[in-house]
């Protein structure tokens, strides 16, 4: 759940940079506009808290939150029905596109918002009359899991805006208005590349340090996993923008999409985890989990494991997997085609690679050991994927 909710900011950056690659906007309004949205979904962050303090009614950062992603929701709403109204170019596109969104996204959405605002209101005006928590779900988590709904939804709109689309009858230039490619290859790389700095933080900036030997092994391979993570996410992408996924059919870029979406989350989580370990070695007592190690472990071997994937599914966007298939296989004098055995086994090592990654907590039980496993997974992922260029 807070993966999801720090990943939210994520959902309104994408929002942000799918309009500007549709819409261009250069006067003072629309900039000062920004700065306001800017100002809602830093309040919103900031009040992205520990996972305690939202078990405890008196609180206020889910009321704050959940009121500064409504009023950011509003301000879309607003700038889409400014396009349906004022929007300049070709018309019929932009009006269908605009409403398309009203209707299916933005209203939707809002109401859910206000609605998970309302709640939080409530619970928060009655925080008096609730006692300790003896419930794992209660009327109090309402708010949040609206909000993590919301955020699903939007990953469901992406999916059926490009793939139910397509089976229109009508021409696809009256009810789409198409973006510019190449901005959100940049803009997708960014985003990437700021949670991979936020990982960075997660090991560096926790407020607190021990001399203990364990502490610095978690903090050195967290590192170096994570530079070696960039280097895969580079090499994830192709060098030729014409090749990217995005410029090609409907399902590799909303695949692309989606994919994108998986591994940023992950790396929120695996973030996360890298501050859990910490934290472990430093004092167990300050940990909000019964045996914070084990879930740390497990929670690491997850996103860990789902970030490695999706950069591989993300490779096969690019390439293609009828492609990818085919460097199994060579064809002989005859024409005929056959097992190409070399390929074939470095295929079954990456596999074997994939296994190990699913299974590290079966393997090591320590904080201070999985990390070094999980950064040799992602070096050994590294080299294969430099053997194969």
């Amino acid at each position: 759940m807070h993966c999801i909710l720090q990943h939210q900011k994520g959902a309104c950056w994408d929002n942000e940079t799918f309009y500007q690659s549709r819409y261009l906007t250069i006067d003072y309004c629309h900039r000062i506009t920004e700065v306001l949205r800017y100002i809602f979904v830093a309040f919103a962050i900031f009040n992205i808290t520990e996972f305690q303090n939202y078990y405890d009614p008196l609180n206020a950062n889910i009321l704050i939150y959940t009121l500064s992603m409504t009023l950011e929701q509003m301000m879309q709403l607003a700038l889409r029905v400014e396009l349906y109204f004022k929007g300049l170019g070709d018309d019929v596109p932009i009006k269908n596109h605009s409403l398309h969104e009203i209707k299916f996204r933005k209203l939707p959405f809002l109401a859910m918002y206000i609605a998970a605002f309302v709640v939080a209101a409530i619970s928060y005006s009655r925080a008096n009359e609730f006692t300790d928590r003896g419930k794992v779900w209660d009327f109090n988590d309402l708010p949040m899991t609206i909000t993590a709904v919301i955020y699903l939804l939007e990953l469901l709109y992406e999916f059926s805006w490009y793939q139910l689309g397509q089976i229109q009858t009508k021409d696809v230039r009256t009810y789409f208005v198409p973006v510019i490619v190449d901005y959100l290859i940049k803009r997708y790389g960014e985003f990437t590349l700021l949670l991979l700095g936020e990982c960075i933080l997660s090991l560096l900036g926790i407020g607190e340090t021990t001399t203990s030997k364990y502490y610095y092994m978690i903090v050195i391979f967290g590192i170096v996993t994570v530079i070696w993570l960039l280097f895969l996410i580079f090499e994830s992408e192709p060098s030729d923008a014409q090749a990217h996924a995005l410029w090609g059919n409907r399902w590799n870029t909303v695949c692309y999409i989606l994919l994108i979406q998986i591994i940023t989350i992950s790396l929120i989580g695996l973030g996360a985890s890298f501050k859990i370990f910490l934290h472990t070695v430093i004092d167990e007592n300050t940990l909000p989990y019964d045996d914070g190690r084990d879930i740390g472990i497990k929670f690491f071997v997850v996103v860990l494991s789902l970030v490695v994937v999706s950069l591989e599914l993300l490779n096969l966007c690019h390439v293609g997997i009828k492609r990818a298939v085919g460097h199994l296989f060579q064809t002989t004098e005859g024409g005929k085609r056959k097992l190409y055995w070399p390929v074939f086994v470095v295929a079954l090592i990456k596999v074997g690679i994939f296994l190990f990654c699913f299974t590290l907590n079966q393997w090591i039980h320590e904080a201070e050991h999985i990390v070094p496993a999980g950064c040799a997974v992602v070096v050994a992922l590294s080299i294969h994927r430099l053997q194969q260029q």
